[in-house]
């Protein structure tokens, strides 16, 4: 019988053992793999979206390198949010697909400047200026709700959509507080909100696609709350004439 337990220890070791190096956690080759396929499946985003490309790239050469550390939940919850933006990548770039591959010329855009219709100001600034162009709408921390101020906004970008002919793409944005795939679908859900109430002011939804970049492109590095706030927004693209 001593022997038998003797015989059986090692076995138990090994199972601990086992179980101790699953509790750390493997390598997240799996999740790895799906984000470059996704990135892989989204190639003609190099060439008609290259900014998400280039973001998703960022994203999944992070992972990587995260994973070659050890540190496999970081590289797995990178892997995801890499995913994520290479199919983002792709949904805008089939969106441009017409556009970018037609040769010989750009897309007809001659009374179209992007430049003047974005407002870049930030917080405190909403509803100043001119009534013209499309004005940035900001969020409250954790929150994809529209406060009274974005609303008002939001009126007035929805009057000046309805009086040009043109699509606009929506990009959701975050602070830095919150895990990467958090913040990935925090600005998803800021940019279809945005869209859905621009929609019920009689904004026609065709014309407008939604992208979000969580926490990657922020407009102020600082850690103060003032620059935090002025990453939680939504902001609006010209992509060039409604068909």
């Amino acid at each position: 019988m001593i022997r038998r337990l003797n015989l059986r220890l090692p076995l138990a070791l090994t199972v601990a053992l086992g179980l101790l190096l699953a509790a750390c956690g493997a390598r997240p080759t799996q999740t790895l793999t799906e984000a470059e396929a996704a990135l892989a499946d989204a190639k003609i985003a190099e060439k008609c979206a290259p900014e998400e490309y280039q973001a998703a790239l960022k994203a999944l050469k992070k992972a990587n390198e995260l994973a070659d550390k050890g540190e496999n939940e970081e590289a797995k919850n990178q892997a995801i949010a890499a995913k994520k933006l290479a199919i983002n990548a792709r949904n805008k770039a089939l969106l441009r697909k017409d556009e970018c591959e037609r040769e010989n010329a750009p897309p007809p855009v001659a009374a179209v400047n992007p430049d003047e219709f974005i407002d870049k100001s930030g917080p405190g600034s909403m509803g100043e200026g001119s009534s013209d162009g499309l004005k940035t709408v900001y969020f409250d921390y954790n929150s994809s709700d529209l406060t009274p101020e974005a609303r008002q906004t939001l009126s007035a970008n929805a009057a000046w959509l309805k009086s040009k002919a043109v699509k606009v793409t929506i990009e959701g944005h975050c602070d830095k507080r919150g895990s990467t795939e958090y913040n990935l679908a925090l600005g998803e859900r800021r940019a279809m909100i945005v869209r859905n109430y621009l929609k019920s002011l009689g904004v026609n939804p065709d014309r407008m696609a939604v992208i979000s970049y969580g926490e990657e492109k922020p407009l102020d590095y600082g850690e103060a709350e003032q620059g935090m706030a002025r990453n939680r927004r939504a902001e609006f693209v010209v992509r060039g004439p409604a068909e």
